[in-house]
């Protein structure tokens, strides 16, 4: 049965997606859109490794491409976490999967166009006498395949191991070194190249094509226009209303609902014998993959940003400084959004802040953070707005 990954979480789409698969209906280009942690991404895999006849337990495949956007370090740090406290076959297909999810990213299409340093330390400053940010990818890859190889667990030998790639995933490795999000002009330009070639299925995922350069969105279009012949192309949205009306005309829509507390939490209850509620994926992986240092500081920005909007004051310039650099760090900034709108909720349900207030707190944070995710503002700016908003009003 096809979309078994999808399945887990996502049942109704998994079974709408594969009768469009059987009946013939699934056309070369496709959108799947939805909030993140809804599954979009797990159908899009899915989708390219059937489509491509590849083998998709373990995404690893040249015939597919993926161009993400999304932060990986909060899921990477939880694979790795789940991996070395649990060992098992579930926990070790979990982080190759993670890794290789980041590595989809190095086609070797694109390789030419990036030759920029991985900021590599120590021991693994040369790799292949090369520090390029693909020296470092093809590294991990590499150390992943004896975890792959086997189901022996040797403490010593699974530590190392997992450490080498935490090392070599630096933030430029995960970016592709890249400071746009998304794929650029030159990319896609290069993978079309590439999706001419030969007569092989293939696919690429394009993830939040929303937020690419004009001109990316205008080469991704033309790439829509005419797709060569067996080429696939997939794109995962967020915020699908942002993408060119004419790209919206060249794809089929697929839209994942939200996924409920309960629903997530279920499925990590299965999945990794973890027992409790969990709001989100991003609420998973930060408690899973950070240490008590880090969910303390979490605590104190959440306590500190939400004091200072419900009491109509300004943090000063050292702590929200200090509260935006620590979510950088963290890749934090979706965890705490969704930790301080259940905050806000939970000061209004005790009376902590009143009905005036919090309406006046609400329509300045929700109308910030919609722009925010409108016209591609960071949250971290919306934030600092939000803050400077509020407390000019009394």
């Amino acid at each position: 049965m096809a979309f078994e990954h999808l399945r887990a979480i996502q049942p109704r789409m998994a079974d709408e997606l594969e009768r469009t698969a059987l009946d013939g209906m699934m056309p070369q280009s496709v959108l799947f859109s939805g909030v993140p942690g809804s599954g979009r991404l797990t159908a899009a895999l899915e989708e390219a490794f059937s489509l491509t006849g590849e083998n998709e337990e373990l995404l690893s495949s040249e015939r597919v491409a993926y161009f993400a956007s999304r932060p990986f370090r909060p899921e990477l740090r939880a694979a790795s976490e789940l991996f070395l406290r649990q060992r098992n076959d579930f926990s070790r297909r979990f982080f190759i999967r993670t890794v290789r999810r980041i590595l989809l990213q190095y086609h070797s299409s694109i390789a030419s166009l990036h030759r920029e340093s991985a900021g590599l330390k120590s021991r693994l400053d040369i790799i292949e006498g090369e520090r390029t940010v693909f020296a470092a990818a093809s590294a991990a890859d590499e150390l992943l395949l004896p975890i792959e190889r086997s189901g022996e667990y040797d403490g010593n030998a699974i530590e190392r191991t997992v450490e080498a790639i935490s090392q070599l995933m630096t933030d430029p490795v995960l970016a592709v070194g890249k400071k746009t999000a998304g794929a650029t002009i030159d990319e896609i330009r290069a993978i079309q190249d590439w999706l001419s070639e030969g007569s092989e299925e293939k696919a690429v995922i394009f993830e939040n094509a929303e937020d690419y350069t004009e001109g990316a969105k205008n080469s991704l279009l033309k790439l829509l226009e005419e797709p060569p012949m067996h080429a696939h192309l997939i794109l995962v949205s967020a915020h699908p209303g942002r993408l060119l009306e004419t790209i919206l005309s060249r794809v089929r829509k697929f839209t994942f609902p939200e996924l409920t507390p309960e629903a997530v939490s279920a499925f990590i209850a299965r999945r990794f014998m973890i027992h409790g509620r969990f709001s989100s994926f991003d609420e998973f992986f930060f408690r899973e993959g950070s240490g008590e240092d880090e969910k303390s500081a979490m605590d104190g920005y959440i306590s500190d940003y939400a004091s200072a909007l419900i009491e109509g004051r300004r943090l000063s310039d050292e702590r929200e400084e200090e509260i935006f650099s620590g979510l950088e760090r963290m890749d934090g900034f979706r965890y705490f959004r969704e930790r301080l709108i259940s905050s806000l909720q939970d000061g209004l349900s005790s009376g902590k802040i009143t009905p005036g207030r919090a309406a006046l707190i609400w329509r300045s944070l929700s109308s910030l953070l919609d722009s925010a995710d409108t016209y591609n503002m960071s949250i971290r700016h919306a934030l600092d707005l939000a803050l400077r908003e509020v407390a000019d009003v009394r």
